[in-house]
């Protein structure tokens, strides 16, 4: 229920897809590549192309820093806080 602490944590993220922005909460622990896939089930947007051919993208104020998100990684591990927003994207080749 609400009082889980799991619940407690969750991290508020904005997921841009194009023009659209929406907000999804994620637990901390979600892995990268649950995440596309939440993205993909709940923004009708992100199913613009194969799944392989897209990935999360965590841009930064310097467009040099910016960084993909590697699928078998957890979310926590990028540190990111609420209101970070990640870009899902296709990869350039």
């Amino acid at each position: 229920g609400a009082m889980d602490p799991e619940f407690m944590v969750a991290l508020s993220l904005k997921i841009s897809i194009g023009n659209v922005v929406k907000t999804m909460q994620f637990e901390p622990s979600t892995m990268v590549y649950d995440a596309c896939r939440m993205i993909r089930e709940r923004i009708p947007e992100a199913l613009a192309g194969p799944p392989n051919d897209f990935g999360l993208f965590l841009s930064d104020d310097d467009p040099k820093k910016g960084i993909w998100l590697e699928a078998g990684k957890a979310l926590d591990y990028y540190m990111l806080r609420n209101g970070d927003t990640m870009e899902y994207r296709k990869k350039q080749r």
